[in-house]
């Protein structure tokens, strides 16, 4: 227990006046004021770095040691959450993107496909009508091809049927 608790006589503080003598029957504890000139607070003497003790600079030093990495550590979770979220922002563009561009080769295709057969039946209906004249066909030299091996034998001309021997090369 703490000597205030004590019920032993307490000697009263050198600036402290005592008060009156009590009965026994008052005679426990007695309060014990400050002087009125002295300060409320009682504040410790500033210790300058030197006068400080191992473990307490090795505590200071762990604390902003822990700090640092603690600031590192958020820094790096919020800079790999923003590359998250940008990767992730240019991959769904980058996906739109595609899927825009397969929508319009297949649109092209299409549209490259109709135009020749279109241009087939055009060459075939005049080639039928006999109004198809030499000079508005176009014919083009047959590239150099490359010798072909001994089991492939090329088609006979006679053999291939008569749309494909007299149909234009080139449109």
């Amino acid at each position: 227990m703490s000597a205030a608790l004590k019920s032993s006589e307490v000697q009263p503080h050198p600036h402290v006046i005592p008060a009156p003598q009590r009965s026994a029957r008052h005679q426990g504890l007695r309060v014990l004021h400050p002087p009125r000139s002295a300060s409320a607070t009682i504040a410790f003497p500033q210790l300058s770095h030197r006068d400080r003790p191992i473990w307490l600079k090795a505590l200071i030093a762990g604390q902003r040691l822990s700090l640092m990495l603690a600031i590192i550590t958020v820094t790096g979770a919020l800079s790999a959450y923003a590359l998250t979220v940008d990767s992730n922002r240019r991959l769904t563009n980058a996906t739109a993107t595609l899927g825009k561009l397969q929508d319009d080769q297949q649109h092209l295709t299409t549209a490259n496909a109709v135009f020749k057969n279109h241009l087939a039946e055009v060459a075939i209906a005049a080639m039928e009508n006999g109004t198809l004249h030499p000079k508005d066909v176009l014919f083009l030299e047959a590239a150099k091809t490359l010798p072909t091996p001994v089991h492939d034998q090329p088609l006979e001309v006679e053999t291939m049927p008569m749309d494909d021997r007299f149909f234009p090369k080139g449109y």
